[in-house]
């Protein structure tokens, strides 16, 4: 009698589990699976666009993505570099102090928007990521300052 009453028990909480778990059907619908809706295939185009999103493709574990991520930063920070001696090479003086001045600024700066950006992940695995990712993104924002300066200084 007691293994009649577990296997009813056990049948009703897997039935009431799975009415849980289950998407809503119409009743002449119970028991078939919903229909598959099937997506449009991508153009080359909005592929080309999926790709350039990813960052990290063919990445898939945290490793790797950590280390992908490490990659862009660096990428950046030696275009940043390379940005930053062009700039100074054509500036002199007061104007090269206070450009020297501006950087060390923005870099304590972009270091801890980035620490403050990353604070919800410390400790776990994602944190080297979240970091490089935001270091890369910052860093690329400033090049683009300075093209911009070299750009006017050019036009002048």
């Amino acid at each position: 009698m007691k293994k009649f009453l577990r296997a009813g028990v056990c049948l009703s909480l897997l039935a009431l589990g799975v009415a849980q778990i289950a998407p809503a059907q119409e009743p002449s619908k119970i028991g078939t699976p919903p229909a598959k809706q099937d997506a449009p295939a991508a153009t080359a185009t909005e592929q080309d666009e999926a790709d350039r999103e990813d960052p990290c493709p063919g990445e898939h574990t945290q490793f790797e993505l950590n280390r992908c991520a490490a990659r862009a930063r660096d990428k950046a920070d030696a275009e940043l570099n390379r940005v930053y001696r062009e700039l100074m090479k054509d500036t002199s003086g007061a104007e090269r102090a206070k450009l020297r001045d501006a950087q060390l600024a923005w870099l304590k700066f972009r270091d801890a928007h980035c620490d403050y950006r990353s604070v919800g992940n410390k400790g776990g695995s994602i944190y080297p990521m979240v970091v490089s990712f935001c270091l890369a993104g910052v860093t690329n924002a400033r090049v683009e300052q300075l093209r911009q300066i070299i750009s006017e200084n050019s036009e002048q």
